[in-house]
C-alpha cells in the first residue's frame, strides 16, 4: 500500500471511542479525504503539544484506501493554527468555512485518482483560498465580507456559481450602476430578481409567473447590494452596505448555497446574520434574515 503526503486542513473532526478520532481533511492535491486517528486524542502524553484543531494546516501522511474508506494515518507535522476561538462571531464564521467546504467538496472524497476528477489545480487554489480567508479570519477582518467573498469564489471554483453579471434568461448584461436623478427625471433603478438558478433582469423577471405565485424562492436586489455583490466577487478591499442592501446579501449568501448544493447547513444562518456586518455599527438594527423557504 503506497504511502502519500499532502498539505492538509483539518474541516471536521469526529470523536471515536476514548482515544481516537476520525479526521475530514482538505488536502490541497488529493482533495477531501477522511483519515482515522487512531490515539489521538491521547497525542499529549505522547509528547505532541496541541493534537488537531478545526482548520489547523500541515503536512500528512496516510495510506490511501479506495473509495470513501477511512485512510490510515502515518505522521502529521503542523505547520499553522489560526487562533479563531477568541470570539463567538470568529469562531462562528470558521465554522461555516468548515461546514461549507466539507460540503462542496464531498462529491470527491476519498478518491486517488487525480485525473477522474476535478483539476489539481483547482483543488491546490481552493485549499489556498480556505488558509488565506481562515488567516484572514484570525488577523482581525470583519467576517461578514469575508464569508461572502469565500463563499463566492469556492462555488466558482467548483463550476457552481451562476453568473452575477448577466440575466439568466435573456443574457443581458445587467448593469451595476444606479441611473442618475435629474429634477425632471422620476426613473427608478431597476431591481434585479435573483434565485437558487441566477439572476434577472427586470424585463425577464416579469415573465415568470413563479415571482408572483412563489416570491419565496427569489429575492429582489437593489442596485446597490448588487454593486456590493460584485465588489465582493472581484475585490478584498473593505466595503460598508446599508443595513437594507447588507440585509439582502445575507439572503444572497442563503440562496446561493442552497442553490449549489441543495441542501441546508447548520451554520448558513449564522454566516448570513455576519454578513449584517457589513452595514456601519450606528445604522439601526434591522430583522435578522430569514432563510427562503424550499419550494
Amino acid at each position: 500500500m503506497a504511502i502519500l503526503k499532502d498539505l492538509a486542513q483539518v474541516l471536521h473532526l469526529y470523536e471515536q471511542g476514548n482515544t481516537s478520532f476520525i479526521a475530514v481533511m482538505l488536502g490541497r492535491r488529493l482533495g477531501q479525504f477522511r483519515v482515522h486517528i487512531k490515539g489521538g486524542r491521547r497525542w499529549p502524553k505522547k509528547g505532541f503539544e496541541y493534537g488537531f484543531d478545526l482548520l489547523a494546516r500541515g503536512e500528512i501522511l496516510v495510506y490511501p484506501r479506495s473509495g470513501e474508506t477511512l485512510w490510515v494515518f502515518k505522521e502529521w507535522d503542523e505547520r499553522a493554527r489560526p487562533q479563531l476561538g477568541s470570539s463567538l462571531p470568529m469562531l462562528r464564521a470558521a465554522s461555516y468555512l468548515c461546514e461549507f467546504t466539507e460540503a462542496l467538496t464531498r462529491s470527491t472524497s476519498g478518491s486517488i485518482d487525480q485525473s477522474a476528477n476535478a483539476d489539481t489545480s483547482t483543488r491546490e487554489r481552493l485549499y489556498d483560498l480556505l488558509a488565506g480567508t481562515a488567516d484572514a479570519l484570525a488577523g482581525g477582518v470583519k467576517p461578514g465580507g469575508l464569508l461572502l467573498t469565500f463563499t463566492l469564489r469556492a462555488l466558482e471554483l467548483e463550476g457552481l456559481l451562476p453568473s452575477l453579471t448577466h440575466c439568466r434568461d435573456c443574457e443581458k448584461t445587467i448593469s451595476r450602476h444606479t441611473p442618475a436623478k435629474t429634477p425632471h427625471s422620476s426613473r427608478q433603478p431597476d431591481l434585479i430578481w435573483m434565485t437558487r438558478e441566477g439572476l434577472y433582469c427586470k424585463e425577464c423577471a416579469g415573465k415568470l409567473s413563479r415571482v408572483q405565485a412563489a416570491p419565496e424562492r427569489g429575492i429582489w436586489l437593489t442596485p446597490e447590494a448588487h454593486r456590493v455583490l460584485l465588489h465582493l466577487y472581484s475585490s478584498t478591499k473593505p466595503v460598508q452596505a446599508s443595513p437594507a442592501a447588507a440585509r439582502l446579501l445575507g439572503l444572497s449568501l442563503i440562496l446561493l448555497v442552497q442553490g449549489a448544493l441543495e441542501r441546508d447547513l447548520r451554520t448558513l444562518q449564522g454566516a448570513a446574520r455576519a454578513v449584517l456586518g457589513l452595514a456601519p455599527a450606528s445604522a439601526t438594527k434591522k430583522p435578522r434574515p430569514a432563510a427562503p423557504r424550499a419550494s
